[in-house]
């Protein structure tokens, strides 16, 4: 009978700790399935345009804007990529978030855009990722700003 119990309070524990988001595929990409471990979520384009979802746990605790420029600090420090814009952006839910724009040049002067927007809960940092060529990017906005609009914390 305990072991019984164990089995089920495990099954209970696995449930509740499946992502707190939902996050909306848009047309023209698949979802990559368990492809990379420090995402929660990841899709592709044929052309190698990616969005990817990380959870975080909102620990320890911080203000929007001390998240904001962590992001910042991060990418600025990790290759060299510079803030071209931020905007103000909400889930479907509701949650109002931010969205940082970055640009690099890759290997041949190759512009590339990463977005990375922020949606911050009581329990849980919320990282929205696109990035790819420019030109996909600009190609893909409206999708993209879908993905956005779309996506829903639980």
């Amino acid at each position: 009978m305990l072991r019984k119990v164990l089995i089920l309070a495990a099954g209970l524990l696995w449930l509740g700790c499946g992502p707190s988001f939902v996050a909306v595929t848009p047309p023209g990409f698949v979802e990559i399935e368990n492809e990379y471990d420090h995402y929660d979520f990841r899709a592709t384009s044929a052309d190698g345009l990616v969005i990817a979802v990380r959870e975080i746990e909102h620990d320890p605790r911080g203000t929007t804007e001390f998240w904001i420029q962590a992001v910042k600090n991060r990418m600025r420090d990790r290759g060299g990529y510079a803030l071209l814009e931020t905007v103000k952006v909400k889930s479907a839910d509701g949650i109002e978030g931010t969205q940082l724009r970055f640009g690099h040049d890759e290997e041949g002067n190759r512009p590339h855009l990463y977005y990375v927007t922020l949606f911050i809960t009581e329990s849980s940092i919320l990282l929205l990722e696109a990035g790819g060529s420019k030109k996909l990017m600009t190609d893909q906005a409206a999708e993209l700003g879908k993905a956005v609009s779309q996506f829903r914390t639980n």
